[in-house]
C-alpha cells in the first residue's frame, strides 16, 4: 500500500515512516519487541556508497581493555561508560517490582513493560556510544589494527562486565563506519601474543600475568606499560599482514 500503511496477511497497519525507502526491495522483516513495538525492517539493494573522503594516510592499533576501552598505538587512551553497572541499581528495582506483581495481573504486565524500557535504554545508550566513536575512529584513520578475542572465554573470567562493554558489538559497527569511509579494519589472530611480545627487541616474557600492567623486558630491559605495547604490536602485525611491512613506533621508550 501507499503512504504509510502496509498491509500484512488481512491487518493493514499504519507505521512511522522514518526515511524514504531507496533502491530495490529485496526483503521486509517484522519485529516485535519486548515492549510489543512493532518494527519494519526493508531490505534493499542500493547502489555503493559514494565515498569523498580525503585520506589521511594514519594508521593505528588498538588494545581493548577492561579498564580502559581502547589503548591505541598513538598513546591515546578512551573510556567506555559502564551503562548496565550504572543503571544496574534501576533494573535491580524494575525486576523486583516484576518479581512482586501476581501472575496474568495487569499490574504484571505493566511492570514487565517498564523492566524491558529500563533494559532497552541501557542498551541504545551503549549502541550510541559505540556509534559515535566508529565514525570518530573511521573518519580519522585509514588503517585501525585490532585483536580477534576470544569474547565468550573472558566472559567466564570477568563476566557481565565484558558484556556491558560490547567488544564485539563495537567492532561490527566499526566495520560498517569504515564501509561508509573508505578505512579498513584488520583483526589479527588472537593467539598472537601481543601483550607478552616486547615491541622494541620483540622477546617474550612467557611469565607474564594479568595483573601485570607494568612490565620490564629481560632483554632490552625496556619498561611497558602493558596496553600500550600491545596496540604497538597489533599495529605491527595488522599492517605486516597487509604487505605494508615492518611498521615500527614512532618512539621507543614507555616511562611506567
Amino acid at each position: 500500500m501507499g503512504g504509510n500503511h502496509i498491509r500484512i496477511g488481512k491487518t493493514i497497519f499504519k507505521y512511522s515512516k522514518s526515511r524514504d525507502i531507496e533502491g530495490t526491495i529485496k526483503t521486509l522483516t517484522v519485529k516485535r519487541n519486548a515492549l510489543d513495538e512493532l518494527f519494519i525492517f526493508f531490505c534493499c539493494e542500493v547502489p555503493g556508497p559514494q565515498i569523498s573522503r580525503t585520506m589521511t594516510g594514519k594508521i593505528a592499533g588498538f588494545d581493548f581493555g577492561l579498564k580502559t576501552f581502547l589503548t591505541s598505538s598513538e598513546e591515546l587512551s578512551i573510556d567506555a561508560p559502564l551503562f548496565y553497572r550504572e543503571g544496574e541499581k534501576r533494573i535491580s528495582q524494575a525486576h523486583k517490582e516484576l518479581s512482586r506483581k501476581e501472575k496474568g495481573s495487569r499490574h504484571r504486565n505493566n511492570a514487565r513493560i517498564h523492566c524491558a524500557r529500563v533494559h532497552e535504554k541501557v542498551a541504545n545508550q551503549r549502541k550510541d556510544y559505540h556509534y559515535k566513536q566508529a565514525r570518530k575512529l573511521a573518519i580519522e584513520y585509514d588503517l585501525l589494527c585490532f585483536e580477534d578475542l576470544n569474547i565468550a572465554a573472558m566472559k567466564k573470567l570477568w563476566g557481565k562486565k565484558v558484556s556491558d562493554l560490547g567488544f564485539s558489538a563495537f567492532i561490527t559497527i566499526l566495520r560498517y563506519a569504515c564501509s561508509l569511509t573508505g578505512a579498513k579494519i584488520q583483526l589479527i589472530d588472537r593467539f598472537y601474543p601481543s601483550s607478552k611480545q616486547c615491541h622494541n627487541c620483540l622477546a617474550l616474557k612467557k611469565d607474564l600475568s594479568l595483573k601485570d600492567r607494568v612490565w620490564e623486558c629481560n632483554e632490552c630491559h625496556m619498561v611497558h606499560q602493558r596496553d600500550k605495547n600491545a596496540a604497538f604490536n597489533i599495529l605491527r602485525e595488522g599492517a605486516s599482514s597487509l604487505g605494508l611491512g615492518n611498521v615500527r613506533p614512532s618512539f621507543m621508550a614507555i616511562s611506567a
